[in-house]
């Protein structure tokens, strides 16, 4: 071993193996560094699409409305992508605009632009271009229309009283052309199932005459809305009913209540109907001296509630007796159509006897101006017609009538009148009456009674001046 340690060749074998071991390490190393490299740098370079960047358009805000622009396009951004992952999440510069400053009205086709890039990377938008349209703009004021949906679906009795919304009229802009299309703002309201009031904000919209949307600029964008939600309501007046008698030896010195009026509320249908209660009962015969009693309000047919729901009466009653006969009390007729005149057949005269018995003290002060006595012919056809007379006088004393009902005669209207006359005229020819006399002066009938008076003064003119001189 010692002998081979010293040959030179064998030192020179062994330093050749140990320079070709570490060449080919070394190669081995800068390959493969190489091959890191060229991974790294492929990796580095990346391509990324950006989809629906918002396009910025820049034109004369104050002269023109811009149409028809698409709202966004794709960014193709391709560089390192430590620089494309940079711009992207971290800067968010990068901006894609179309410049119309220099443009008038009209459709034009324009470049989509991109700034804020940065230089490291190449940025292409798609499309590269788009079409856009510009309108000269217009602002005009509209009053605000406001419709009331599903009035039917409101509850039964109820019904919508008078809107009111604030604003009244809005500003509209937008182009030319659509700004004389318009031809209403509008808003509606839903009030179906609505017990009370509805107070609400709406959006308004612009319309054209065919019903269409106009897609223009409305300032403010809605409006405040009041709906009041009610039941119809009428108030009427009260008028009390005696039953029964006063036990014996009193006599009624007078009968007060309060309120006088009650307020009713329902369908307008059933409300239109009643124009008094007038049953307001209360029972003389449980009087024994002067008392204040509560007495139910009776709900008329058709009324769904009544306000208040009873009245204080005041019955005052005295010892002494004695009766008083007012003559001639005018029958009032109400509900009288003016186009359909009402006039008594029975009683001719339209008036009528009273007998009022109560205190003397009451009756002696009492004249025919404190009776109330009137008939009701609402609703009544032309014709004849029996219809009851009311009578009640101010301190509700026991009252009797002369008679308790009446005949009404309601006329036709003049027009159906004058039409119905028109016809007879047409269809008869005027017939001259054999019972009259002509007067051949004047064309006037005469009644033959007087003709004939007249003509046995004529022919006996001496009997006549004897029975004067006599």
């Amino acid at each position: 071993m010692d002998k081979l340690l010293r040959s030179n060749w064998f030192v020179k074998i062994i330093a050749f193996l140990l320079a070709l071991m570490l060449y080919t390490v070394i190669s081995m190393e800068d390959q493969q560094q190489t091959s890191r490299n060229a991974l790294f740098t492929s990796v580095s370079k990346n391509t990324q699409t950006v989809n629906g960047v918002e396009i910025v358009p820049y034109f004369d805000e104050n002269k023109y409305v811009l149409t028809d622009m698409p709202r966004s396009v794709d960014v193709k951004l391709t560089g390192e992508s430590n620089l494309v992952t940079k711009a992207l999440k971290v800067d968010r510069k990068i901006q894609v605009y179309i410049d119309l400053t220099k443009l008038g009205p009209g459709t034009h086709t324009v470049p989509v632009k991109l700034k804020n890039v940065p230089d490291e990377l190449d940025a292409v938008p798609s499309p590269k271009q788009v079409k856009v349209t510009l309108h000269q703009k217009r602002t005009r004021q509209i009053p605000i229309s406001l419709d009331l949906k599903n009035k039917a679906k409101l509850p039964e009795g109820y019904e919508t009283g008078k809107v009111d919304f604030s604003p009244k009229s809005v500003y509209v802009t937008g182009p030319d052309d659509y700004i004389s299309s318009i031809e209403s703002v509008r808003a509606s309201v839903d009030v179906s199932n609505a017990k009370d009031n509805v107070e609400t904000r709406v959006p308004l919209r612009a319309y054209d005459s065919q019903g269409n949307l106009v897609d223009v600029l409305i300032d403010p964008k809605s409006v405040n809305v009041t709906v009041p939600i009610s039941k119809p309501e009428k108030t009427v007046p009260l008028s009390i009913n005696k039953k029964g008698d006063l036990p014996e030896g009193l006599t009624l010195a007078g009968i007060t209540f309060d309120p006088k009026e009650v307020t009713l509320s329902g369908p307008s249908s059933a409300l239109d109907k009643i124009n008094e209660i007038s049953d307001v009962d209360v029972d003389l015969s449980k009087i024994k001296k002067d008392s204040m009693v509560d007495v139910d309000v009776p709900l008329p047919d058709g009324a769904e509630s009544v306000n208040p729901k009873q009245v204080k009466v005041n019955v005052d009653v005295e010892k002494d007796t004695g009766t008083k006969t007012l003559k001639n009390v005018p029958i009032e007729i109400r509900g009288e159509d003016s186009e359909q005149p009402a006039s008594f057949v029975s009683p001719s005269d339209g008036k009528m006897d009273v007998t009022i018995s109560g205190s003397k003290k009451t009756i002696d002060g009492l004249d025919a101006s404190d009776i109330t006595a009137y008939v009701d012919v609402s609703n009544l056809e032309p014709g004849e017609h029996t219809v009851t007379i009311h009578a009640s006088n101010s301190k509700n004393l026991k009252m009797e009538t002369e008679v308790s009902e009446a005949t009404i005669s309601i006329e036709k209207p003049a027009s159906e009148t004058n039409n119905s006359t028109d016809e007879q005229n047409n269809d008869t020819p005027a017939q001259p009456d054999e019972n009259s006399t002509t007067n051949k002066d004047d064309g006037k009938k005469e009644n033959p009674a007087v003709a004939k008076s007249k003509s046995e003064e004529k022919s006996d003119p001496t009997e006549s001046q004897t029975e004067g001189e006599n």
